[in-house]
């Protein structure tokens, strides 16, 4: 048996998976009802979604290059549709990955800090603790105030709720280094400082990889309702335009964009 037959046996559970939820999701795309709003399945058939749903997409394209624009009287093109599709996920993604890096820097460090530091740990702990049990989206009417309806005010969302686990991610892992990896250190000569830079921080490595498992996904929820009240690109607008005219299949028809 070749290598190939041989990776196609062993994933042929996971594509069994595949094709029963793609069956599962164009049979319910058949049953289901019609919004009351639009007319529209409450889950929409692959027909619909690559077909009116993905020509809609070109409402959202606001460049007067490369594809007509509808906003001018420009009509529907499926290049148009596919640009403003790169062009907002696109906007998306940078403000994901610009908050994950800051949200990550100040996390990581700021933990850091708290675990070297018993002062500073003890005058941290209730703020942080405060601060934890505060629900990220109930913050985004803040963030809008602080710092604006733009792409800073998101990315300041995406790092706050990402920074926040990295933080309780690094003082944990700092906890759960063993305390012989230190000792043996010391006896060796090592300072304190000396220490923490050689021992603990490369031990706490295969920990964090937790935390950006678990940021990964907190960073795609924080940057698309980040981006859903009040800004006018990226993924998050083409959501609330869907929800505002019941268009689960995402097609954007908005008679005044």
């Amino acid at each position: 048996m070749t290598r190939a037959a041989r990776s196609l046996t062993a994933r042929a559970p996971q594509l069994a998976v595949i094709a029963l939820l793609i069956a599962g999701w164009e049979l319910a795309a058949h049953l289901s009802p019609k919004t009351p709003l639009a007319q529209t399945p409450l889950v929409p058939s692959f027909e619909e979604i690559f077909g009116p749903s993905l020509l809609g997409m070109a409402d959202y394209w606001k460049f007067p290059f490369w594809a007509p624009m509808t906003s001018m009287g420009g009509a529907q093109t499926y290049p148009g549709a596919l640009l403003a599709l790169a062009y907002h996920s696109a906007v998306t993604f940078m403000r994901l990955a610009a908050g994950l890096a800051l949200g990550a820097s100040i996390g990581i460090g700021l933990g850091l800090a708290i675990a070297w530091s018993p002062l500073l740990r003890r005058a941290t702990s209730l703020p942080l603790g405060v601060f934890r049990m505060i629900p990220l989206l109930a913050m985004i009417p803040l963030f809008q105030f602080w710092v604006g309806t733009n792409s800073a005010g998101v990315i300041a969302f995406v790092a706050v709720g990402t920074g926040a686990v990295y933080l309780v991610g690094t003082i944990n892992a700092v906890a759960n280094v063993p305390l012989h990896f230190i000792e043996y250190a010391r006896t060796l000569g090592a300072t304190p400082l000396h220490a923490y830079g050689r021992v603990i921080l490369p031990a706490i490595v295969p920990e964090l990889f937790s935390s950006v498992l678990l940021t990964l996904g907190l960073a795609w929820s924080a940057v698309i309702a980040g981006e859903y009240v009040g800004i006018d690109s990226g993924l998050g607008r083409i959501l609330i335009f869907a929800q505002f005219m019941s268009q689960p299949d995402g097609w954007p028809w908005w008679p005044f964009s």
